[in-house]
């Protein structure tokens, strides 16, 4: 089977399971089964493709058929430039969380050394991903990755590894097993309501981990437990930076100022919601 007709195999079949996004899944899906770059993938059209190699890439259209996530299926996501492993339990890198990298380096482009802890890791791609950029910029710093799930823990270890970084990697119920204080603390946080987890997409509410999605009944209750124990974990003058969804940044804004903490800054993302928010301990 030529590999023309294999793209228009899963294009067809994705395209009539409803999936919105087949042409770049399919581009996605036939890299990864028949171990081809980009550009090969385009110099090889007319190209045979072996039996074996056809025979995973069908196996892959048909998962994702299903809504099964590709980056499931790849079992890697790419987040700030940089490859990451991803598994089943654990949440999927997104490209807005890039902006809470972006937004701790830019509050730490002064400190020549900082550390920080990043709350609720999930696959480690922002604690990482923040070491990689200052080492690019010949800057030092110390990072601590913390969640509370197995798997979590396991794939962190795993991305930090791949990708050659010495981190601290802790298991804790958010800070009951940390004893240090850091300059910075980031955190993307389950933040979607409990009523609405089932309103979601399929693709992330079949399959991905709710664990790292349920923030409770009104979608703030990991924000509220942060915000009240973070202050006893920064240095004075230290920041803290969560990722928030749409509709909360007024709420999360007055548990903050409760708290004591100023210098509050709300960062927009690409489709102008609201998804950063950063404020400091003074």
């Amino acid at each position: 089977m030529k590999l023309r007709e294999c793209i228009q195999y899963g294009q067809q079949t994705l395209k009539e399971a409803g999936i919105d996004t087949y042409d770049s899944d399919v581009r996605v899906l036939a890299m990864y089964a028949f171990d081809l770059s980009y550009t090969d993938l385009l110099m090889n059209m007319s190209a045979d493709m072996p039996e074996n190699k056809t025979l995973r890439f069908k196996e892959c259209i048909i998962q994702r058929s299903r809504r099964y996530p590709c980056q499931y299926i790849t079992g890697s996501q790419e987040f700030m430039g940089y490859k990451f492993y991803t598994s089943e339990g654990v949440l999927i890198p997104r490209p807005e969380t890039e902006l809470l990298v972006e937004k701790a380096l830019a509050v730490s482009e002064d400190m020549p050394d900082v550390s920080l802890l990043d709350v609720c890791c999930g696959s480690g791609c922002i604690g990482i991903s923040y070491v990689l950029e200052r080492r690019a910029k010949g800057k030092s710093c110390k990072v601590t990755l913390l969640d509370i799930s197995d798997d979590a823990i396991a794939l962190s270890k795993k991305n930090s590894r791949l990708n050659d970084i010495d981190c601290d990697i802790v298991q804790s119920d958010l800070f009951e097993n940390i004893e240090e204080k850091y300059g910075i603390i980031v955190s993307n946080p389950p933040y979607i309501k409990s009523e609405d987890i089932l309103t979601l997409m399929d693709d992330v509410r079949m399959y991905e981990p709710v664990l790292a999605l349920d923030g409770g009944e009104d979608g703030l209750i990991f924000y509220k437990k942060i915000i009240t124990k973070a202050g006893d974990y920064l240095d004075y003058g230290g920041y803290l930076l969560f990722e928030i969804g749409y509709n909360q940044f007024e709420d999360i804004r007055g548990l903050l100022v409760d708290a004591g903490y100023s210098d509050i800054e709300l960062t927009k993302d690409y489709a102008g919601l609201d998804r950063i928010i950063s404020a400091r301990l003074i």
